[in-house]
């Protein structure tokens, strides 16, 4: 007798689309993906298929789809508009915001998370809400505005707490895990150690909570990441090798893990080898994660990764190489940005034909003018924090990077390092010797000229990068700023304190490539210390003669 073929009727949507749900929650894409794309073809309703949509949408985010997670995301977003489903809308709008986090799109995600925390308060259904603000609190974690994401974070893990939802929860705690780690690596680029490692350890303590919780609940995806949170953390406080231990406990597996997921535990492994100073084991982890990176956003820092471990190893070229691929991209995916907020921007425009939806719109633009005022104005600071050094105001090592890499062939360079600036730290104290360095930066700034660029190059060593266009020979402004330092009254910074510097000076015409300018210079500086310092070395000086028995340690 032939079986009968089963066929699948209108009232098998609703229940298709219900176990796709259970499957998207326990992170069970494939399956989850499979039974809602069916459920999306038989639909009868337009209910059934708008949640079909939905779950569609979060399977694509989480399988790094994320062109069609908001393509898909978007159609679910109509269709529940049209329904008048407040929670269902701000549903996919929390699915869109996250992927817009994952693509780099930090204003338009926010912009998507406020109007989906508005919808989900106005339906009064905690799971939107849930979603909304961990999709906001995310986002105040890539602005690293820590504060805001920890309120935002705990609200919802509140909101987790009153579902009885104990895997969502434990993700939470990851999450702020992740917001800890943030201040860990902030309050290290301050140079307050203590603060970083006191962060550190509160990040790595939710971190393996959130993994114990992960494990418990069976769910892998939260297992897994807050593990990868664990071992950074570990890593970061001086722990290394405990951390390569953990992540010996996981095997990844295609079949289970996402690609994001492989990548990220990839790059995990990677920053605990370049904590173990395993640079070719490092660079061998950022490179596979590289090429399995699902977007150009994720490759960005994989080649920013790369570029650091062949710096440490001591391959300057390649290092170099990836630093200019990390800044092709970095261009790349603020064009994917504008486009993708162009496509969405005509979708809303679309969406608000409703009078009463229009007006509700006008009301929340104009109270997120003000909010994406003040978070452009944070943006631009933190443009301008990531170039500049705090000390001292000056261009970072960073951005004097940029500038040889883009305009190097019309500067010359003059690298300039205090003479014996142990001593000031020794005798007076590290306070004293830090307004040695303000002091230096600013009169940098007094005796280069308008085209010139001053910029900290590292610790008490200061780099200017003297134009081409002007008539002064590099050695005369070199000597006039040494002469000026020297001559300059420091008692007020501390009585009987004298300060000097040296300097080395390489041509623009001496050398092919900016690495080679700077060694030349670096040589330079290095002769002009060994020559007694408080003296300029540059192409026409002679080679200065080193004291017998003096060996030049600073």
């Amino acid at each position: 007798m032939n079986a009968q073929p089963v066929i699948e009727t209108m009232d098998d949507a609703a229940s298709m689309v219900l176990q796709a749900q259970e499957h998207l929650d326990m992170a069970r894409y494939t399956p989850a993906m499979e039974l809602a794309v069916r459920a999306e073809t038989l639909a009868g309703t337009p209910a059934v298929r708008a949640h079909a949509l939905a779950v569609i949408s979060a399977c694509h985010h989480r399988l790094d789809r994320y062109a069609q997670s908001i393509e898909v995301g978007l159609q679910a977003v109509r269709l529940w508009h049209e329904l008048g489903d407040l929670a269902g809308e701000s549903s996919a709008r929390s699915t869109i915001a996250r992927v817009l986090i994952l693509t780099g799109d930090l204003t338009e995600s926010l912009d998507e998370g406020l109007i989906a925390l508005e919808l989900a308060d106005l339906s009064g259904e905690l799971r939107p809400r849930l979603l909304a603000l961990t999709a906001i609190g995310i986002v105040h974690l890539c602005l690293r505005q820590h504060e805001l994401s920890i309120e935002y974070c705990e609200r919802a893990a509140e909101t987790a707490r009153l579902l009885g939802d104990v895997a969502v929860h434990g993700s939470l705690i990851d999450t702020i895990s992740c917001v800890f780690m943030g201040q860990a690596y902030a309050a290290r680029e301050e140079g307050n150690e203590e603060a970083a490692l006191s962060y550190g350890r509160l990040a790595a303590d939710r971190a393996r909570e959130a993994m114990e919780i992960g494990r418990q609940c069976g769910h892998r995806y939260y297992q897994v990441n807050a593990l990868g949170n664990l071992a950074e953390g570990l890593a970061f406080i001086g722990r290394p090798a405990e951390a390569l231990e953990l992540m010996d406990t996981i095997q990844i597996d295609p079949e289970l893990d996402s690609v994001s997921m492989v990548t990220h535990l990839l790059d995990t492994r990677g920053c605990v080898h370049l904590a173990l100073k395993n640079y070719d084991q490092a660079a061998r982890l950022f490179a596979e994660a590289l090429e399995l990176s699902a977007g150009n956003n994720t490759a960005m820092y994989y080649c920013e990764h790369l570029s650091e471990a062949h710096e440490k190893n001591g391959d300057f070229r390649a290092a170099l190489e990836y630093h200019k691929r990390f800044h092709t991209l970095f261009t790349l995916v603020a064009s994917e940005a504008a486009q993708r907020s162009a496509s969405i921007a005509a979708i809303r425009l679309e969406t608000s034909r409703a009078q009463d939806y229009a007006m509700r719109e006008r009301a929340r633009a104009e109270e997120l003018y003000h909010s994406n005022l003040e978070l452009t104005r944070h943006a631009e600071s933190l443009l301008q924090q990531s170039l500049e050094d705090p000390l001292t105001g000056l261009a970072n090592r960073r951005l004097l990077d940029r500038l040889l890499e883009t305009e190097g062939q019309r500067y010359s360079i003059a690298l300039l390092d205090v003479d014996h600036f142990k001593r000031v730290n020794d005798s007076y104290s590290h306070q004293i010797g830090d307004q040695v360095l303000r002091q230096l930066g600013a009169l940098l700034l007094q005796s280069s000229r308008p085209a010139d660029h001053a910029a900290r190059y590292g610790g008490e060593e200061f780099a200017l990068l003297l134009s081409d266009q002007g008539d002064e020979p590099d050695e005369a402004v070199a000597e006039r700023l040494r002469e000026l330092i020297e001559a300059f009254d420091w008692t007020p910074i501390a009585p009987g304190l004298r300060v000097t510097v040296s300097i080395g000076i390489a041509a623009h015409h001496e050398a092919g490539s900016a690495t080679a300018l700077l060694e030349i210079a670096d040589r330079r500086l290095y002769e002009a210390k060994n020559g007694g310092r408080n003296r300029v070395v540059g192409p026409e000086s002679p080679s200065p003669s080193t004291a017998p028995g003096f060996t030049a340690s600073n």
